[in-house]
């Protein structure tokens, strides 16, 4: 019986320490944002459409045209953003393809999403807007800090 205690305990003792490494890998190595492979920028930035911040929630998608690196900024009430790409704030210097994913669920038998089959939501942000393929915003981020204001506008 104590022969099975002592390995119960070592068990234990294995995992704290384990799971223990594991937590220290992850918050010194995980969330630094650092690890982008060169020059890199800040980006903030706000988005309107007919003179109104777009739903709170919508997303600007930002894609690296050079590495497909991909950067996410997600808008509050009124339309401003911050983008972070791989946990931090850091977005890597370049020119940009950019879309905004506007905030609500597609329903999961749609295909190609129009103004009839999107939730009321989308319908505040142009179409032309929601995927890469028909957006025709474009965005160079500088070394530093960049300011990016969209003014959405009907295709």
């Amino acid at each position: 019986m104590k022969s099975r205690q002592n390995c119960d305990g070592r068990i234990s003792l294995l995992l704290t320490v384990c799971c223990g490494m594991l937590l220290l890998t992850c918050t010194t190595g995980c969330s630094s944002g650092s690890e982008l492979p060169g020059d890199t920028g800040i980006v903030r930035g706000n988005v309107t459409y007919k003179g109104q911040p777009i739903p709170e929630g919508s997303a600007v998608v930002m894609v690296h045209r050079e590495r497909g690196i991909v950067g996410i900024g997600v808008t509050d009430s009124l339309g401003e953003f911050q983008i972070r790409m791989r946990g931090g704030h850091d977005v890597l210097v370049g020119e940009y393809d950019v879309h905004i994913t506007p905030p609500g669920e597609l329903d999961e038998n749609v295909g190609t999403p129009t103004m009839d089959n999107v939730p009321e939501t989308w319908k505040a942000v142009p179409m032309q807007y929601w995927t890469l393929d028909t957006s025709p915003e474009r965005f160079t981020v500088e070394p530093g800090e960049n300011q990016y204001f969209l003014n959405l506008k009907d295709g």
